[in-house]
């Protein structure tokens, strides 16, 4: 049998993507920042802050103008930002549904991303409980939901989409030395059983940089961890998607054989070889 790993497209063994809240204006200055560096991010929206009452929020023309257009992904933040481990089911069910439904008409595309809007499932009341949000966020086709107050540097891919934790907010105090932790992993210098994917995942909300005035916390973070050859730049659901694709890869009984079933074009590490096989091949293994 063989170690098999996921990498992402070109065989690259990293990720990076950002997640940052609210549709703010300062949204506008990040996506200008993360663009200069190649970078992609994943803005959360609620609906119902797009009809143009707040001064400070951003218009559903600069959405598409300075995010979409740049490539940055748009997800749910719930209609009314209400926490779903807070409110009853059925509020909970239309915040995710009415932001969702919106968003897709408003923008003309399909939205499936997440980011949990306030306490999310962090905390609980009323007899809610996380795996009944989840369930019914799946009945709603949301594919991945980003959750909080877990910062860690172990670089994980999430085994619960619906959970999917971030590495770091951008005022962890250790989010520089994290970064360069992350920079310095490549293929030679990880134990053959431990080649698996990295990821770097930050988020936050842009007005935090104005209100601290420490943009040049983001700008360095850029600095460090843009224009890797190793590192995939990808939204939030271009990663969840491209992750359920690999995880859709058929197999033989001794991993001889590889079958990809997708769309996709899937990459992957076998016994420190680099293989790619499109959509519909087999990849059949020396």
């Amino acid at each position: 049998m063989r170690y098999c790993f996921l990498r992402f497209p070109e065989g690259k063994l990293k990720a990076a993507t950002l997640s940052y809240d609210d549709g703010i204006r300062a949204d506008i200055r990040l996506s200008e920042t993360l663009n200069r560096y190649g970078m992609k991010g994943t803005f959360n929206i609620n609906s119902g802050s797009l009809d143009g009452k707040d001064p400070n929020r951003l218009r559903i023309e600069e959405i598409k103008e300075h995010l979409l257009d740049h490539g940055h992904e748009i997800a749910i933040h719930g209609e009314r930002h209400l926490a779903p481990g807070i409110v009853t089911p059925s509020v909970g069910i239309a915040d995710a549904l009415n932001c969702r439904t919106d968003l897709e008409n408003i923008f003309g595309r399909i939205i499936r991303g997440m980011a949990y809007p306030d306490t999310g499932i962090t905390k609980m009341h009323g007899g809610n409980s996380a795996e009944a949000i989840k369930a019914y966020l799946r009945d709603l086709g949301i594919a991945y939901a980003r959750t909080l107050a877990g910062d860690n540097n172990t670089f994980m891919l999430p085994t619960d989409w619906l959970a999917w934790m971030p590495t770091a907010h951008h005022n962890n105090p250790k989010l520089m030395e994290w970064v360069e932790q992350f920079v310095g992993i490549n293929e030679d210098n990880i134990r053959w059983s431990g080649k698996y994917p990295r990821l770097f995942y930050l988020w936050g909300h842009s007005y935090e940089f104005d209100n601290n005035q420490n943009w040049n916390v983001i700008e360095r973070f850029c600095e460090l961890i843009g224009g890797k050859a190793d590192t995939w730049y990808a939204t939030n659901i271009e990663i969840c998607d491209y992750v359920n694709a690999y995880h859709s890869l058929i197999k033989s009984a001794d991993g001889n054989r590889i079958y990809n079933p997708t769309l996709k074009e899937i990459w992957l590490c076998v016994d420190h070889q680099i293989y790619s096989v499109r959509s519909g091949e087999t990849l059949v293994l020396p």
